[in-house]
């Protein structure tokens, strides 16, 4: 993962080539050397799309290329709407992000090491719960097929009921909620499910109504059936097509999108950062934005030296989210310096593909990030 976000440059703008020219011309040697079947990249500020391209191929075998709005999943990015949906639920008054979740989950969820210590949707939001992702039992959640009926009340009680199908001590940390940060997919579903509750209707549907529906992310959704007909096929470490696969903990990785769609969503936090009106206030993105570490804690990555709600923190100072899941490798940061966001989705992923073609994941990535673009001043 760390060669995934050392960003090396090939080149410079130079005041003979337009950025963008230089961008499409190193981007297109880039996937011309890579295994990489297709890719979009996007870079845009809070008013504009500032570059846009797709390269290769959606899908090999027909040759239909990949576009800025190829829709694919885009793996953990997927986690920045639990925290966009963690600020609107404080904002209602429907939770603090520091009151015991057991106080208004309808089971309750504990360490049985520590079963005096609250859990708190900061923690979740911050993978320092104790959450663990016992491998045998969340990797079962990838299921052949398109159908998902986006119930994750079942998997969470079972999981963390005491005497439920899937329950183990092995569900927890030997640490203290609190005390390290340990990354965890099931703990991110586990704040969805909080969101959930609260609003008395399904994730998939909330996130739909108040992010979805308002920013025009038409081609986005939870489901093949609900998101956009242009969709990537999946590949895998071989280069073969992987078949179609949902998530059961959808709210920690299974949104599908595409380049374009994703940047509104990316386009309303820093247009909510410039204090413009939209979706988001000034007050929310810092909320959700604001590094929640004061001294590291252990386990802290330490090429992800901060994080916000299921925001991420880069030693480069941007802030954002990787993806990565079977067929799926995927890129989304901010630059807080210029309030420029970038993002690039691929259709090829998975651990062996990353051991196999992370550099090359980190050249395009590397190429895209060191292409300076000025920003727009912000709307009145």
């Amino acid at each position: 993962m760390a060669a995934l976000l050392a960003a090396a440059s090939l080149s410079g703008a130079t005041a003979e080539t337009p950025p963008a020219a230089e961008l499409d011309r190193d981007l297109a040697a880039l996937h011309a050397t890579s295994h990489v079947p297709g890719f979009c990249v996007i870079v845009f500020d809070a008013n504009r799309t500032l570059y846009e391209k797709g390269f290769g191929y959606a899908d090999v075998a027909t040759h239909t290329p990949y576009t800025p709005q190829t829709v694919q999943p885009i793996g953990s990015i997927t986690k920045t709407l639990i925290g966009a949906m963690l600020v609107k639920g404080v904002d209602r008054g429907w939770f603090t992000l520091d009151e015991d979740i057991a106080t208004f989950l309808p089971f309750p969820v504990r360490n049985p090491g520590f079963s005096d210590r609250p859990i708190t949707l900061r923690q979740l939001a911050t993978h320092s719960a104790g959450i663990v992702d016992r491998e045998t039992v969340y990797s079962a959640g990838y299921r052949r097929g398109t159908a998902n009926d986006l119930d994750i009340a079942p998997f969470l009680r079972s999981y963390f009921t005491p005497g439920g199908a899937t329950w183990d001590r092995r569900n927890f940390a030997r640490t203290a909620p609190g005390a390290a940060y340990a990354y965890s997919n099931i703990g991110a579903t586990l704040a969805a499910y909080a969101v959930e509750v609260k609003a008395r209707h399904s994730y998939a549907e909330v996130t739909r109504e108040e992010i979805l529906a308002p920013l025009g992310m038409a081609q986005s959704g939870w489901t093949d059936a609900t998101s956009g007909p242009q969709r990537a096929v999946l590949y895998d470490e071989k280069l073969k097509p992987l078949p179609a696969y949902t998530i059961t903990t959808y709210p920690d990785g299974g949104l599908r999108t595409s380049c374009r769609d994703l940047s509104k969503f990316v386009g309303a936090v820093l247009k909510g950062r410039a204090g413009e009106p939209g979706l988001f206030s000034k007050a929310e993105v810092a909320m959700m934005l604001k590094p929640q570490f004061v001294d590291p804690i252990p386990g802290l990555p330490a090429k992800e030296p901060n994080a916000g709600l299921f925001w991420q923190y880069r030693r480069d100072g941007s802030v954002g989210h990787y993806g990565g899941d079977p067929g799926v490798t995927t890129f989304m940061a901010i630059d807080p310096r210029t309030n420029i966001g970038r993002i690039m989705l691929s259709n090829l992923g998975g651990d062996k593909a990353l051991a196999k073609y992370g550099n090359e994941f980190a050249a395009i990535w590397g190429r895209i990030v060191s292409q300076e673009f000025a920003s727009a001043p912000p709307k009145s």
